[in-house]
């Protein structure tokens, strides 16, 4: 259970809103920040910042739905594990920050996705307690950006339905003071809220694909399924035509596309039997993860104490023989010494026999 005085805030968004720079901002770390399209938050992480003496701001840094290197299976599963553990543990948000590029011309496909998505996570309930944070603004021309954001407030499909049910609509100009105004607006409340998949993977018990969230990435899978099955009977029909024509080459590029195709398509079917989980499932596998990932950690200290050990016994290996070799120089030196003092003194009795 968290402490009273502690402050929960989820921070999501698409690839590239600033979630990452955000964080960093407020809790004063070096967070990977990205410069492309490629994803770098691919976990939830927690980062805790002081507000002040008694009060801890905890921001939850989360995937976007247009992850670069996951399924939407994937990413989901990664949100519910950490939404329903920490609520399991009676820890509860205060709010969420969901920050959007005001750079973008248009509400690309990707971010409808990821929007229509954070609608079906949270639920009508929860979105009084959403900041829906504009970013980018020194990349546009105010005009521009005003209407941009006129347009987002406006269309019920984009910011309108969630701002009619309480979300606040903000600006953030990037810098820390901006940031910190967004948490202390969420802080004001002081309420805590409990997201609709919440709802339904805890409290009513429900598999991740029975939650509006899953049925939404099911029907997604579901379409992309028939995409590409679709894609596979024409270019059956095309392989056949070259057979038929004795094309062996075309035919050979069909069978080609085809093997993608069926590729595709299983990965589809992975991704609809991992959403088959509840909550029980998805703790298990997170904490087989981290075990796996503690044996992996203990197998690496173990071979670097290894080769610790052998860089040891060959640096002391090495001091031995040099030592050995000093020794045998200083054996041979004095050896040398004795045999032309000897020189001189039989020298010098010679001369004097000869005087």
């Amino acid at each position: 259970m968290d402490s009273p005085t502690d402050v929960f805030i989820a921070v999501m968004g698409v690839t590239g809103a600033g979630k990452s720079t955000f964080i960093s901002k407020c809790c004063k770390k070096r967070i990977a920040i990205g410069h492309n399209l490629q994803a770098c938050t691919s976990t939830v992480d927690v980062y805790p910042c002081k507000i002040s003496g008694s009060t801890t701001v905890y921001l939850v840094d989360t995937p976007g739905f247009d992850d670069t290197n996951r399924s939407d299976t994937e990413v989901l599963r990664e949100i519910a594990t950490w939404l329903t553990d920490s609520y399991a543990a009676e820890v509860k948000l205060n709010g969420i920050i969901y920050l959007h590029r005001i750079s973008d011309v248009r509400m690309q496909g990707s971010a409808k996705k990821n929007l229509f998505m954070f609608k079906k996570l949270c639920g009508p309930n929860a979105l009084k307690n959403v900041i829906l944070a504009t970013t980018m603004w020194d990349s546009v021309r105010e005009a521009d950006g005003a209407a941009r954001e006129s347009e987002l407030i406006s269309t019920p499909g984009f910011w309108g339905w969630m701002v009619s049910q309480g979300s606040k609509v903000y600006r953030h100009s990037g810098s820390t003071r901006s940031a910190f105004g967004l948490i202390q607006t969420l802080m004001q409340d002081n309420a805590r809220i409990t997201l609709d998949l919440q709802q339904q993977m805890v409290n009513e018990k429900k598999d991740l694909d029975d939650t509006d969230a899953g049925k939404e990435v099911q029907a997604e899978i579901i379409k992309e399924r028939k995409k590409f099955e679709k894609m596979f009977a024409e270019v059956q029909q095309q392989k056949e035509e070259a057979l038929y024509d004795q094309d062996k080459e075309s035919a050979r590029a069909m069978a080609e596309l085809q093997e993608e195709y069926n590729y595709r398509i299983a990965q589809l079917e992975n991704s609809s039997k991992n959403l088959k989980t509840n909550m029980e499932r998805l703790l298990k596998d997170k904490y087989q993860k981290l075990e796996a990932k503690m044996k992996e950690q203990e197998a690496r200290h173990e071979k670097e104490v290894r080769r610790l050990e052998r860089e040891r016994q060959r640096q002391e290996s090495k001091l031995i023989r040099e030592k050995e070799v000093a020794r045998k120089q200083t054996k041979e030196a004095r050896h040398r010494e004795r045999e032309v003092l000897e020189g001189l003194q039989r020298l010098q009795i010679k001369n004097t026999r000869h005087d």
